[in-house]
């Protein structure tokens, strides 16, 4: 059982435009959430999106057990929230309403960062239930087909290609690894083709339409997986934009 420990925000903070927020480099104890105004994160000098009230930053660099790898500033008046990092599993199992902003936070910041680095990207490697096998080739997920399945990577030969308008822009190859969560999250169609490399085993977790917060409240442990997944992406996509 969990050591109850206070889970509220460390310190909330006013911030003028051009302030900086938190450093390239700095240490990866500490999360952000936008309360009010926007937030440009930047990586090596670059600017790679633009955050707004109620997204989320910073985690991805705990989860990689490294300093930061962005830089924030602020780019109206800004108030911030910063959350203790060793606390997610905390916030996870206690607050999922918290959990499902931070879950759209995220998946929003990859489409945004993708959407950046795509003319960057030939490949790159990413990263109740029902276990489907799929052949060589075959499609798991369909591009601007709506659906609400949640799908976990079992075990797989070559992986899962992640296709956008037909450009490979990701292979998912770690079993555990949770993927089609963006329609769940967002409530829009398939932003990507997923296919199957080599013969691959996947677990579908199927969630019906409005069952979005019965799942998140009744299974912390899935949001907590798919926030870690999502860290590694955002990770990766940020990467490419400065390749």
């Amino acid at each position: 059982m969990l050591e109850s420990r206070s889970i509220e925000a460390v310190a909330v903070k006013q911030y003028q435009p051009g302030e900086i927020i938190v450093r390239e480099g700095s240490p990866n104890d500490v999360f952000y959430a936008v309360l009010q105004g926007e937030v440009q994160i930047y990586q090596l000098d670059k600017a790679i999106r633009i955050l707004s009230e109620r997204d989320v930053f910073g985690l991805e660099n705990y989860y990689r057990d490294l300093p930061y790898s962005t830089t924030a500033k602020a780019l109206t008046i800004s108030r911030i929230a910063a959350y203790r990092c060793d606390l997610i599993e905390e916030i996870t199992f206690s607050k999922p309403g918290f959990i499902e902003m931070m879950l759209k936070s995220a998946y929003l910041q990859i489409e945004q960062t993708t959407s950046v680095a795509q003319a960057n990207i030939p490949y790159s490697e990413v990263i109740n239930l029902d276990l489907r096998e799929y052949n060589d080739g075959e499609v798991i997920i369909e591009e601007g087909v709506y659906g609400t399945e949640i799908y976990r990577l079992c075990q797989t030969e070559g992986g899962l290609e992640v296709l956008k308008k037909g450009q490979r822009i990701a292979l998912i190859t770690s079993p555990g690894e949770f993927f089609g969560e963006m329609s769940f999250i967002l409530n829009e169609p398939r932003s990507a083709t997923i296919r199957s490399i080599g013969k691959s085993v996947v677990e579908v977790i199927p969630v019906h339409e409005g069952d979005r917060e019965k799942l998140i409240y009744e299974n912390p442990e899935v949001a907590n997986c798919i926030i870690t997944s999502l860290a590694q992406r955002l990770k990766q996509t940020s990467l490419l934009v400065v390749e």
